[in-house]
């Protein structure tokens, strides 16, 4: 007996796209793809906000030790 997997979320989110998509207007696909990429863009952004201030508090204590000092 062959079992069906549940499908992901993902899945199914793309199932209900393809729906829509079908049904859409040119102009609502480009308002669609436009609000999709500026999306990725901040998500982009805010991963690169979140990488910075991780490496600065890791390097933070350098601002606190007198690095002259040759041992």
């Amino acid at each position: 007996m062959l079992l069906m997997q549940p499908k992901t979320g993902r899945q199914v989110i793309l199932t209900y796209l393809q729906y829509e998509i079908a049904r859409a207007t040119t102009a609502d696909l480009q308002r669609a793809a436009n609000f999709l990429e500026k999306a990725r863009e901040v998500r982009q952004g805010c991963r690169k906000q979140r990488t910075k201030s991780r490496k600065d508090q890791l390097q933070g204590w350098r601002k606190h030790v007198d690095d002259s000092i040759n041992w």
